[in-house]
């Protein structure tokens, strides 16, 4: 029998992935990241000399599918294959692992007899010592290769696979490396739930001692921070006249802007994340984890102090010198400016998507034509108004209560990525009418008060203010109203629609304005400001 641990042949696998420097922790690490992913069918080959850290890895991978970090995980050397039961990726059917040791094998037949290329048919398969198989192993089969690192505490680990394996692990390796790089290859990740963006994020989290037997305590948390993927994409969707949405609303599509962004927020003192290690080319930021405490304690609950709060960071960003552009690690950032294409297609998301939500069909083009002529003398007018950075997505999900003594201060910002230069209304609107929290109209004229005295506004420039932010508030309003309807309706994501009812309430409130007064006669003769059950 061939005693080799190297891996199969060019011809056998058409995709490798190599981390130079794994320790056992990340390892350990690793295998959790692929546990979940396991299913009926899968063979891994774990591949090496003694001591490489093979049996480390298969362990550890049984106790992560498992939930179960003190599973008992005997070595099967002596008994030849061990079996365990799994639950699924949604928890209700199992899947069955059956764990080799081949070491002991001298004789292929042998396998016959322990039911090895049955294993993989009804459930996954981990084989130590996989060259003892000879030709039983299936093409598919991922390949992992333990051998001698530059120090005792590393390992070089080379995974190698088909183009499917390609497909399913390749981004979890890039994550893993850039943790590893970060200095946090021993930190596990859990998904966070994901908003209408692009992009998604983990959590990472370094255990007391994540796989220790020695433990007493291997949920105590050590320090957490976001592992952020935001892959670099072609912009869209496709508008009718050919043009793309996200050039038009100047929304920023790769993760380097958002590098130098992020640096340039900083100096002018806005508190975002610190970075703790970035792929730029992979579009994968590990940065700062501002926990989960945001600025309210429920959907009817906002907290006024943290509110006013928020009011008070946005007013001293609002009084910084305008920046043009921001250079830094991710080179230089033109910013855009919130001009009239920018929020006239942010409109046409309200008609169509809400419209049909509403009226079950397209929005007819005379309506599409009234709705336009009513629109763009405000949009001229708050293009033209006091002109500030705008962070565009000022709301509790992305603004962070860090506690009133905060050495850099109470708020942390995230989702600032898409800033641009705009009208000094546009945030306290967003903020005000929070999308995800009803925010009572004694508060909501609290903050804008609170912001109006700390920009020291004079009497005629409070009301012209007044006048932009009721503007805004009804652009914004109905530009989530159309968002919330399409995610719904398109995605699947009915979830969304319980913001509805709140955003009507708000669009309601924002066209009180006598200004807005033949505009919100319109949506109201058009059933636009009545709740729905479609």
């Amino acid at each position: 029998m061939a005693d080799r641990t190297s891996l199969p042949s060019q011809e056998t696998h058409g995709w490798c992935f190599v981390f130079d420097r794994l320790s056992e922790a990340a390892s350990a690490a690793l295998a959790s990241d692929l546990a979940p992913l396991l299913a009926c069918g899968d063979v891994i080959a774990l591949s090496g000399d003694l001591g490489m850290g093979k049996s480390s890895f298969a362990r550890a991978l049984l106790r992560a599918r498992a939930g179960d970090p003190w599973l008992e995980v005997p070595s099967p050397t002596f008994t030849l294959v061990q079996g365990y039961a799994m639950p699924d990726e949604d928890g209700e059917a199992s899947l069955e692992i059956a764990h080799f040791d081949l070491y002991r094998i001298s004789d292929s037949e042998e396998l016959y007899e322990i039911g090895f290329e049955e294993s993989w048919e009804a459930g996954a398969a981990l084989v130590e010592w996989p060259d003892r198989a000879d030709d039983l192993l299936p093409p598919s089969c991922l390949w992992l290769c333990f051998s001698a690192g530059e120090s005792d505490e590393a390992r070089v680990l080379t995974i190698a696979g088909n183009d499917l394996w390609r497909e399913r692990l390749m981004r979890l390796c890039q994550k893993r490396r850039l943790l590893i790089d970060a200095g946090w290859g021993d930190a596990l990740r859990h998904p966070i739930a994901s908003d209408l963006s692009p992009r998604s994020y983990d959590r990472v989290m370094r255990p007391q001692d994540p796989f220790s037997e020695t433990s007493e305590h291997p949920e105590e948390l050590q320090q957490t921070a976001i592992l952020m993927d935001m892959p670099e994409r072609q912009p869209g969707p496709l508008l009718p006249d050919g043009r793309l949405y996200d050039q038009v609303a100047h929304r920023v599509t790769a993760l380097a802007p958002m590098l130098s962004i992020a640096e340039g927020l900083e100096t002018l003192g806005l508190r975002v994340p610190h970075r703790f290690g970035a792929s730029v080319e992979e579009g994968l930021m590990l940065w700062e984890d501002f926990g989960g405490v945001t600025l309210a304690e429920g959907p009817e609950e906002p907290v006024d102090a943290r509110y006013l709060a928020t009011v008070s960071a946005l007013a001293h960003l609002h009084q910084q010198p305008l920046p043009i552009r921001f250079e830094g690690t991710g080179g230089r950032h033109t910013l855009s400016r919130y001009d009239r294409d920018a929020f006239e297609v942010e409109l046409d998301v309200f008609l169509d998507h809400y419209w049909p939500h509403v009226h079950g069909s397209a929005c007819p083009e005379e309506k599409r034509a009234e709705f336009k002529a009513l629109w763009l003398p405000f949009i001229d007018r708050i293009t033209e108004t006091g002109q500030v950075l705008v962070l565009r997505d000022v709301q509790d999900p992305n603004c962070f209560w860090l506690g009133a003594d905060a050495r850099d201060g109470a708020i942390g910002f995230i989702d600032f990525q898409d800033c641009l230069i705009g009208p000094h209304a546009y945030d306290l609107a967003a903020l005000s009418m929070d999308a995800r929290v009803t925010i009572p109209a004694s508060l909501e004229q609290a903050m804008r008060s609170h912001y109006v005295s700390l920009r020291g506004f004079d009497a005629a420039a409070a009301a012209t203010f007044t006048e932009t932010y009721h503007i805004i508030a009804a652009q914004r309003t109905s530009k989530n109203l159309g968002a919330f309807a399409r995610a719904a309706n398109q995605a699947g994501r009915t979830g969304y629609l319980a913001h509805v009812p709140r955003s009507l309430d708000y669009l309601s409130r924002a066209m009180d304005h006598p200004l807005l007064g033949a505009l919100k006669g319109w949506y109201e003769a058009e059933g636009l400001l009545t709740a729905t059950d479609r």
